[in-house]
């Protein structure tokens, strides 16, 4: 489940993964200090952080952020796909998939910052303090540009993705070349102007690989540049809370302006919204916004 589609500054997502406590809009300021559910040692934030939030007994996990340098990250959950470490290589800091955007927004201001320090990690598939293990891959965006990190063959993949979207498993190779075939090109990459020019039927469904492509054809196609644009994207992906959707329902939606940083937030079981920016958030505590 999930789905985010990105319009130049303009980054939009669903988030449709069930929390054990709930997702709030929530701001972490610099100097935020926080322990991995792996190693023990504790770190120490450089960034202002603003994003979609979980606090369980004092921990925080993100499903997504962005930090007062403008860089942006969302986890997606990555089931069958995801090949983590087993164990922490000697010499790195051992992180869960769960803690992987606290250190990447946190630590760093860009993906290039971000790519030098990689190795530096052992991202392994243990369980978070809650008692959960996610796999997860990683939407990322900067002013260069938009990435994706796929855990392939138990180490981290950075890749550009040129793409406008990112939903679930499978991998964003075999996206693409799902995407290709719709547009009836054989080719293994991304082709932005076979997309752009693409007539056909649009995919229809809710599975990833529908949603993938509804993304990215809105992106290139509709180019939604303002909030409410991007509103009427997501609610078109939006699970409803149903008994065949317990749990995997859309608990909350938001809108990221990158440049204004700027975080729209929306609860989909309430439809109360709220917004903040983190030009305003100066604080020196942890703050969940209340809606």
């Amino acid at each position: 489940m999930c789905t985010v589609i990105t319009s130049n500054d303009l980054i939009g997502r669903t988030m449709d993964f069930p929390p054990r406590t709930p997702w709030q809009l929530t701001y972490l300021p610099a100097a935020f200090q926080w322990q991995p559910a792996v190693g023990g040692q504790v770190l120490t934030n450089r960034y202002r952080i603003l994003g979609g939030m979980r606090h369980f007994d004092g921990h925080y996990l993100l499903g997504d952020g962005l930090n007062s340098a403008r860089l942006f990250c969302a986890e997606l959950f990555f089931p069958v796909a995801a090949s983590y470490e087993e164990t922490v290589r000697p010499g790195t800091r051992g992180l869960t998939p769960q803690d992987f955007i606290l250190w990447v927004l946190g630590k760093h201001a860009t993906v290039a910052e971000l790519a030098a320090d990689l190795e530096r990690v052992s991202v392994v598939g243990r369980r978070w303090f809650d008692g959960n293990y996610y796999p997860f891959h990683w939407l990322l965006a900067d002013d260069s540009g938009t990435y994706v990190i796929e855990p392939l063959g138990g180490r981290l993949k950075l890749m550009r993705n040129p793409c406008g979207g990112l939903t679930n498993t499978p991998a964003l190779a075999d996206q693409v070349e799902r995407l290709n075939h719709r547009l009836g090109i054989a080719d293994r990459q991304f082709v932005l102007r076979a997309v752009v020019n693409y007539q056909g039927a649009w995919p229809a469904g809710g599975n990833s690989v529908a949603r993938f492509q509804q993304a990215v054809l809105t992106s290139w196609q509709k180019k939604p540049q303002t909030v409410a644009a991007m509103a009427t994207f997501l609610q078109t992906v939006t699970v409803p809370h149903t008994k065949k959707h317990e749990h995997n329902y859309t608990h909350y939606w938001a809108v990221v302006d990158r440049q204004r940083l700027r975080y729209y937030f929306t609860d989909c079981r309430t439809q109360r919204r709220v917004s903040y920016d983190l030009n305003s958030a100066v604080g020196q505590q942890p703050v969940a916004f209340k809606l």
